[in-house]
Order: structure tokens, then C-alpha cells, then sequence
């Protein structure tokens, strides 16, 4: 729209009975949220009207005094993030003359974003018409334009985890840079994406873990990443000291800024190294111990759960597993905890707290985190069932 000479006809009203016109007019379908509302004098305001209805009757339904009136249009930018995508697509195709047949496959309907950031998912970008895009001489100038409609400064590429022991990310870079600063509920992270991974999707179990009282406690972290639920613990449960084990350098950098930014630095110690040899450090130290490694953390369960005082604590077991299994998992994974506290003579009994369902990790397979608590044994304890 040229918002120097198109016009669009408005209601206008006195501004104390917005709120009331608004309600009228968009639950009757006459409202044009395609244009910017107009104040003019008089402590007046106006709401655009779509010219595709019958306007003549509309003042005859609204509760309060009204005019209808011309006046220039400026169109509002749309706030579904999918429409300014898709718009700002379809300029720049048309520009270039880019055969717009291709919109559908090349537009993403999701992405992760991290501050600044935006990671558009690998599978969008597997199409032979996205290929041709990455290949066009003006290629830069659509990745600004992909920024600009999704408010970021910097676009990236996700691609699947890499298969080497740190589990590095790796992202491509398109636009701007991969350091990423950003604030996630009240948290701040700081870290390079296109070394480390960061899942935006298990917010749910972040701000979980993060809801426990940790109030004195000491906690054992033994895939800390860069804070992904080191902070939350820190911050949100109020840990008295966490324990962050870690293995990739670049997660390390994170963490170490992070905590520097949140100022946890005095109640985190950051153990560098292969959990084999950092965890059997801090046996009995512990009176609480966390395993958010997927598809499976049973590589640490052992050194894990010998990590907790002799008063016994909590585990916080993360692991993908089909849905028909939950049950039976939830069963031989205590079964399991359990048999190793028999076999070091712990003389203590293992029992299931709660179970999470984090989100879909794929087809009928769950994220779950499965709570368990270590208690002592005594004469009358008994293990309490999974609620």
C-alpha cells in the first residue's frame, strides 16, 4: 500500500469508547487490521473499515456517537510473524522475477530463535527450489529481507546434532553473527550457536526443574551444556551450590559467561572433562543429581547415584522412550537404580517421585524425566509407588 496517497474510510469516535467500538466492530467482521487507526483532533480516534462491506448501517449498531470519515491509510505491518514472512518472500521473488510457484516450499512454518537469532529448520532447506534460492546472486539481500519480517538480526541454519562426543551444534550462519545474548524468563544465556546446541523446546521442563525447592542443597549437574538447567536450578529452585560437569570446551565458555551475567559464579564449580572421570569426584557429595542427556543418560547412572550423601536425595533421569514402554521403563529403570545401590551395600531404597512427559521427541517416542527419590532404609520404609 502507498501510504502517501491511498485512503481508507474510518469511524471515528470519541477515544474514552475505543475499547467498546473495537469490540463492535470486530466481532461484526468490519474492522481493517490491514491499516493503522488515526487520531485527529478533538480527543477523537478512528478505526479503519474494510470498503468491502456495506458501510451505511454500521453507525446504526455501534452503542455510541460515530461519523464515518476518509483519511489517508498507513498500512500496519502484520503481526503474525508466518504473514510478514511469507510477504516479504513474495516481494523479494517478484522483484528478482523468481518464479513464486516456490513460496509453499520454501517458507518455514516454524523456527527456533535465540535473542537475536533465528534458526530455520534443515528440513525446509533440503528442497531443490530452496538450493536455486541459496544460489541466486541476490541471496543476500532476501536473508536481510527473512530478518527483517522475523525481527531479528541474524539467520542461521539448523542442522541435526553432530554425531562427536560434544554434541556440537552445527549451524550455518546466513546473516549476522552466531553469538547469541538473550534473556529466557528472567535466565540469561550467552553462548555461540553454531557451537553449542540449545533446545528451545523444553521450556516446559526448565521452568519445572526450576520451580523445585532447591534451598540448601547441593546439586550434582552431569550434562550441564551451557546452563540449559544448571541456572534454573540455581536461580529458580535456589540450590545452595551446583556442580556443573561438562565435556565440550565451547559449552564451557557458555556457562562460564552465563554465570558471570547472572551472577552465580560463587555457587557454581564447573567440572571440565569426560563424566567418568569428573563424576567419581564428587561421590557423596550431593543431595540431588541431574541426567538431561537424550536419547539416554544411562551412561551416568552408576557415578550419578553415587554421587548423593549417604542421607540419600533426588535424581532427575531424562530419556527417550517409546509410549507403549513408558510403564515398563519407569519399572526396570528403578529396578535398575536399585540393584546398584545393592551392589556398592547402600542400604537404601529407590522409589519413583514423579514422572514428566517433557514433549514428543518423535512418532509415539517421549521425552520423559523420570523423579526419583533415595531414601535410607529403615524398618517401617516401604518404596512409595509412581503416582
Amino acid at each position: 500500500m502507498d501510504n502517501t496517497e491511498s485512503t481508507a474510510l474510518f469511524v471515528v469516535f470519541h477515544r474514552q469508547d475505543g475499547a467498546i467500538v473495537h469490540a463492535h466492530l470486530k466481532a461484526n467482521g468490519w474492522l481493517d487490521a490491514t491499516v493503522e487507526p488515526v487520531e485527529l483532533e478533538g480527543e477523537c480516534i478512528g478505526f479503519p473499515i474494510g470498503l468491502q462491506h456495506e458501510v451505511e448501517g454500521i453507525l446504526s449498531h455501534l452503542p455510541v456517537p460515530a461519523r464515518l470519515e476518509q483519511h489517508t491509510a498507513v498500512a500496519r505491518s502484520p503481526v503474525d510473524p508466518h504473514r510478514r514472512l511469507s510477504e516479504a518472500v513474495a516481494t523479494w521473488m517478484d522483484q528478482y522475477e523468481v518464479d513464486e510457484g516456490a513460496l509453499s516450499v520454501v517458507l518455514p512454518s516454524k523456527w527456533e530463535r535465540l535473542g537475536e537469532l533465528v534458526l530455520l529448520p534443515h528440513e525446509v532447506l533440503c528442497s531443490e527450489a530452496w538450493q536455486l534460492l541459496r544460489q541466486h546472486e541476490a541471496a543476500a539481500s532476501l536473508w536481510q529481507d527473512m530478518a527483517t519480517a522475523l525481527k531479528c538480526t541474524s539467520l542461521g541454519v539448523q542442522a541435526p546434532i553432530a554425531s562427536d562426543v560434544f554434541r556440537s551444534s552445527q549451524v550455518e550462519m546466513l546473516l549476522g553473527t552466531s553469538e547469541v545474548h538473550f534473556l529466557d524468563h528472567g535466565i540469561t544465556y550467552t553462548f555461540d550457536a553454531a557451537n553449542v546446541m540449545f533446545s528451545s523446546g523444553n521450556i516446559t521442563e526448565r521452568r519445572r526443574i526450576g520451580s523445585i525447592n532447591m534451598e540448601g542443597e547441593t546439586v550434582v549437574d552431569a550434562f550441564a551444556g551451557v546452563g540449559y538447567y544448571t541456572f534454573p536450578m540455581l536461580i529458580g529452585g535456589g540450590a545452595a551450590h551446583v556442580h556443573a560437569c561438562e565435556i565440550n570446551p565451547a559449552s564451557i565458555q557458555g556457562l562460564r559467561a552465563g554465570a558471570k551475567a547472572n551472577g552465580l559464579e560463587e555457587r557454581l564449580t564447573i567440572h571440565q572433562g569426560d563424566n567418568a572421570q569428573t563424576l567419581p569426584l564428587l561421590r557423596g557429595l550431593a543431595d540431588r543429581c541431574h541426567m538431561g542427556l537424550l536419547p539416554s543418560s544411562e551412561s551416568v547412572w552408576e557415578d550419578s547415584l553415587l554421587s548423593l550423601k549417604p542421607s540419600g536425595g533426588t535424581l532427575h533421569v531424562h530419556m527417550n522412550v517409546e509410549e507403549e514402554r513408558l510403564m515398563s521403563w519407569v519399572e526396570n529403570t528403578l529396578k535398575r537404580f536399585q540393584s546398584i545401590a545393592d551392589q556398592h551395600a547402600l542400604n537404601v531404597s529407590v522409589a519413583a517421585d514423579h514422572l514428566e512427559k517433557v514433549k514428543w521427541f518423535a512418532p509415539h517416542v517421549r521425552h520423559v524425566v523420570l523423579d526419583i527419590k533415595v531414601t535410607p532404609n529403615h524398618p517401617a520404609d516401604q518404596p512409595s509407588p509412581l503416582p
